[in-house]
């Protein structure tokens, strides 16, 4: 289970340390890596539907799914090898990063830009392969 927070609290270090890195550098300009990958600063201001009521749903399911997490494992079903505590953590982890950006800033940093794929941040990243990593079936 501390696999789980270490997992999940360095992705959400990483996530608000890019963001931080990507408002510094790439807010004026946007940087070139390659010809695939764009590093543009997006602040992602979608208007939420009562946002302070959204913003403590959003809160209250990420709570709900860190003690299904916990109760899973404690059970024995699910979350024992090491590759699903570092998946369900990524998750988590990433999940809190984007929590965190709406508490502070209302908005989502996003910052990779691949150009077919909607801009995304590493806290997108953490959710969608760490869910995968979590669920992957093992024998």
């Amino acid at each position: 289970m501390v696999g789980l927070l270490a997992f999940g609290g360095l992705l959400l270090f990483l996530d608000q340390w890019t963001q931080c890195l990507a408002e510094v550098y790439a807010t004026e300009h946007q940087l070139r890596c390659g010809p695939l990958l764009r590093i543009p600063c997006v602040m992602n201001t979608r208007k939420l539907d009562g946002a302070g009521r959204t913003r403590t749903m959003l809160l209250v399911t990420w709570v709900v799914a860190f003690v299904c997490g916990v109760v899973l494992y404690n059970s024995g079903a699910w979350f024992h090898t090491r590759g699903a505590l570092f998946g369900l953590g990524l998750a988590l982890g990433g999940a809190a990063g984007n929590l965190l950006d709406l508490f502070r800033r209302r908005s989502i940093v996003d910052f990779i830009e691949l150009g077919w794929w909607p801009v995304f941040n590493l806290a997108d990243v953490g959710i969608v392969a760490g869910l995968v990593l979590a669920f992957w079936p093992r024998r």
